[in-house]
């Protein structure tokens, strides 16, 4: 049986540890995804970085496969809906402080339904954000609204044994986009 000679040994553990080194420290440079939070935080700071107080803002709304307009001129903390074909309380005064709110919604977790007493399906929401890259305001949000079986709360299974049956989280899901046809700086 051939020994390796006390150098060789050693060579070879620095080499192994300056690998490792080198990949640790590379990993350390590797870029972390940004989360929607993220994008979000750094698109209000752009926007907020701009100096309006008065714009005018046409969006398109598609909600569960119906399309409407909004055009809302806002002045400081003024509101004027100059034409609203969409006739919901859920959509009203779409600003981009409002725009803002409902991407945020994105980020949160899902929610217990029908209520907080009774969470035997949960409200899932998924979609996409896209952001304007010079004035930070969002461009476009992509939304759905589901129910999904909440497995692990105690509320679905008491309800499967009483019913003799598994509960219904099965609701058609909501759809809605948000599209901005232009946002016009007012003086």
């Amino acid at each position: 049986m051939r020994l390796f000679p006390m150098h060789a040994l050693r060579w070879r553990v620095a080499l192994v540890a300056a690998v490792i080194s080198l990949g640790c420290g590379l990993m350390a440079f590797a870029r972390i995804p940004e989360t929607r939070a993220d994008r979000r935080i750094a698109a209000r700071s752009v926007w907020s970085g701009w100096p309006h107080n008065a714009y005018r803002i046409v969006i398109q709304a598609t909600l569960t496969g119906r399309t409407c307009m909004q055009e809302i001129e806002v002045r400081a903390m003024t509101l004027n809906i100059l034409r609203d074909t969409c006739s919901s309380p859920w959509l009203s005064t779409l600003t981009v402080d409002r725009l803002f709110e409902l991407s945020s919604r994105l980020e949160a977790a899902p929610d217990c339904f029908p209520s907080k007493q009774n969470c035997m399906c949960h409200r899932v929401r998924s979609g996409s954000v896209q952001y304007d890259p010079e004035m930070g305001f969002p461009t476009m949000i992509s939304w759905r609204r589901e129910l999904r079986p909440n497995w692990q709360h105690p509320d679905y299974w008491l309800r499967a044994w009483e019913a003799r049956a598994l509960p219904n989280c099965s609701i058609p899901a909501r759809t809605l986009k948000l599209d901005v046809v232009s946002l016009t700086p007012l003086k």
